[in-house]
């Protein structure tokens, strides 16, 4: 019985989520009214408040959620294979500037990430939740895989994470000024070719 009832729960608090998901993408924080929550979710609003004591804790519940899915590959990424030579770099750096432009491109990633910005200082839980997305995460990557090329002398640099920053922000030049800011809040991802131009031009810099 116990489980019936944790699972017709569960379902129960999905539903909320999706509906709340659809309205805070679209309204934000502050432009999101329990009524409008309720009536997307297809529930109550006592219902609502049986699942979520208030706005903030279905907010960081729902953009939990929605970086677990955009984060789904992460593990993949961190674990991606040596880089003990200067082709064996290109070829990862350039696959993983490829991956991350491709979900980052996505229009649910866009607009999460606008509402990250413009709700954080109202949430703060939700300044907190940016460092788990997808641009925040593949840091720590591509700082592993130049931490590996600099101990076997593939590159020449000081400081690595410096040089993290430095082809992190090149990538996603594509997308901040682009997709988050842009009026048409769409963006398409580079080509192959732009990728592969813009890992060369950095590892002529650090090589």
């Amino acid at each position: 019985m116990q489980r019936q009832e944790s699972a017709r729960s569960s379902a129960k608090r999905a539903q909320i989520q999706q509906g709340a998901t659809r309205v805070f993408l679209r309204e934000g924080f502050a432009g999101a009214t329990t009524d409008a929550i309720a009536k997307a979710a297809g529930v109550s609003k006592q219902t609502l408040y049986v699942y979520y004591r208030d706005k903030e804790q279905l907010m960081v519940d729902v953009l939990t959620s929605l970086l677990t899915e955009l984060n789904r590959d992460q593990a993949a990424l961190a674990g991606s294979r040596p880089v003990d030579s200067l082709p064996e770099l290109r070829a990862a750096l350039a696959d993983l500037a490829s991956n991350v432009l491709e979900a980052v491109c996505r229009t649910d990633y866009l607009a999460l990430t606008r509402v990250i910005i413009a709700d954080s200082p109202k949430v703060p839980a939700i300044g907190r939740l940016w460092a788990k997305t997808i641009t925040g995460g593949v840091r720590s990557v591509v700082a592993d895989q130049l931490e590996q090329a600099r101990r076997v002398g593939v590159i020449q640099v000081d400081d690595v994470q410096v040089a993290t920053r430095l082809f992190v922000g090149g990538v996603l030049t594509y997308v901040l000024p682009d997709g988050i800011v842009a009026a048409g809040g769409t963006v398409n991802p580079p080509s192959a070719e732009q990728i592969d131009e813009l890992v060369d031009m950095f590892l002529r810099a650090i090589t």
